[in-house]
């Protein structure tokens, strides 16, 4: 009976998690996996990275979910850290919020070898639209600022 009941609960949480799917509107960003109720931060609200001082090698860093930006500890606080270390163009105080996950990669360090991206909306100024930034907090690597974003004054 047991095992039943784990198999039941089981099925239902995948269905449940699959129905959770749902595609972003109004944006080119990808499919969403999850989605999240976290609120809006601003940059003032965490402690930025110190390290975070040189432009991306790239233009797609950070910007796409096939090269997100990664920094490590599996911790949702370094993600909002990395972003705290941003501004926009001009010096503009970032306002950001966790909008779900995407993009499934190979990870040593995710669950059984999989790492998933997320994506986080972030405006400053009177920008029309967020720009959407994909970190993930499985791996870490160098970290650099993204095309469009200067670096936060301290």
């Amino acid at each position: 009976m047991n095992k039943f009941f784990f198999l039941f609960v089981a099925a239902f949480l995948l269905i449940s998690c699959g129905a959770k799917k749902t595609t972003t509107v109004g944006t080119n960003g990808p499919d969403i996996l999850s989605t999240s109720t976290n609120g809006y931060s601003t940059s003032e609200d965490f402690e930025p990275f110190l390290d975070v001082t040189r432009d991306a090698p790239d233009d797609n860093y950070g910007l796409s979910g096939e090269n997100p930006v990664m920094v490590g500890e599996k911790s949702s606080v370094n993600q909002r850290r990395y972003l705290a270390s941003l501004a926009g163009p001009y010096g503009e105080q970032l306002t950001f919020h966790r909008r779900g996950s995407c993009c499934s990669y190979e990870s040593e360090n995710g669950m059984d070898g999989v790492g998933l991206v997320d994506v986080y909306e972030v405006s400053y100024g009177n920008i029309k639209q967020p720009i959407l930034v994909y970190i993930s907090f499985y791996d870490s690597e160098t970290l650099y600022i993204p095309r469009g974003f200067t670096k936060r004054n301290l």
